[in-house]
């Protein structure tokens, strides 16, 4: 039987380019970047938003293919000239907002932050949490309130937020909108980070990345990853589970996929109904976060609508439109 509603693709951008929206118009939410510290037997440990980076190593989880795809646009179709990201890369805060920009074909340059001495980010003199993101010469920071601020700029996404009935606050597609993306917020991403954490060695898998993103030299690259690992090691199995009353962070993984896709997308294609919603972004952003992980693969085993769900929404993001050209 054929899903009801109308799968979309986006194109490669490169330089001027970016892809089009008109054809199939979005929108996207976002949630807020965190930090805390912890301390476990007399040790301090401080923990930027790379708390919850995963592999980015292992081969990347095949994608559904299309032939449909959308014209490019001009890049001078859209309010601004220059996209840059701050991020860690397999942060899920930081691949919401990879997720939103992707969606909708604008072109972006990525700076990986080192996740110690974060000399990325001078520039900002306050807030020290990524992801950051920077148009032309705006600053704009907390992957919320950043994708708030693309939806108000994008013209595709403006298009969709209409479409989607999501223009008015009031509205019931608004209301179960917020409801959903609190949610991420508030429960599904700490329910995700002890299962990425649940031994020392899938922590220190989680923070392979280190060793070939960004601009650091060997010496930086290990001692991030090992300083990381063990930290959020000890902070999961310490501090997280306890925090947020998990006992069995598989079974409670599980239970909050099948509670997404049986109350927040019902029988619908995506939460947003025919199209994707700022909640659809959310969560496709935290798994797509963790896609090279077991947790990955157990969630999408035990969790088969989930699975069903997260490749409509593969087809729907499409490829990645950042302009180095790694697929996120």
């Amino acid at each position: 039987m054929r899903t009801a509603y109308a799968p979309h693709r986006q194109i490669a951008s490169s330089r001027g380019f970016a892809t089009s929206a008109v054809s199939s118009v979005r929108a996207t939410g976002g949630v807020a970047t965190f930090g805390f510290t912890s301390r476990t037997k007399g040790v301090n440990l401080a923990v930027s938003t790379a708390a919850i980076a995963t592999s980015a190593v292992a081969t990347a989880v095949a994608t559904t293919n299309t032939t449909e795809t959308k014209e490019a646009i001009p890049m001078d179709a859209l309010p601004f000239d220059k996209v840059t990201l701050y991020q860690y890369d397999v942060c899920p805060f930081c691949n919401k907002v990879k997720a939103m920009l992707d969606f909708h074909g604008v072109p972006y340059d990525v700076v990986e932050v080192n996740p110690l001495t974060k000399g990325e980010m001078k520039f900002s003199k306050d807030y020290k949490k990524v992801p950051i993101l920077v148009v032309d010469d705006e600053q704009i920071n907390n992957s919320s309130e950043i994708m708030r601020w693309l939806e108000e700029k994008v013209p595709s996404a403006m298009q969709l937020k209409k479409k989607n009935g999501t223009n008015k606050s009031t509205s019931k597609q608004s209301e179960k909108e917020l409801l959903w993306m609190k949610w991420v917020d508030d429960r599904f991403v700490h329910v995700v980070t002890p299962n990425i954490y649940r031994t020392l060695g899938e922590a220190f898998d989680s923070f392979d990345y280190i060793t070939v993103r960004g601009n650091f030299n060997f010496f930086e690259r290990q001692a991030a990853r090992l300083s990381g690992a063990v930290s959020m090691y000890l902070i999961s199995q310490n501090v997280l589970k306890k925090r947020h009353g998990i006992e069995d962070e598989r079974k409670e993984l599980f239970s909050d996929l099948n509670k997404w896709t049986t109350e927040a997308v019902g029988g619908n294609a995506f939460c947003g109904g025919s199209n994707p919603n700022l909640a659809d972004l959310a969560v496709f952003g935290v798994l797509r976060a963790v896609k090279t992980f077991q947790t990955f693969e157990d969630a999408m085993a035990e969790c088969p609508e989930t699975k069903t769900w997260y490749k409509r929404m593969e087809i729907e993001v499409g490829g990645a439109s950042r302009s180095d050209g790694i697929e996120n």
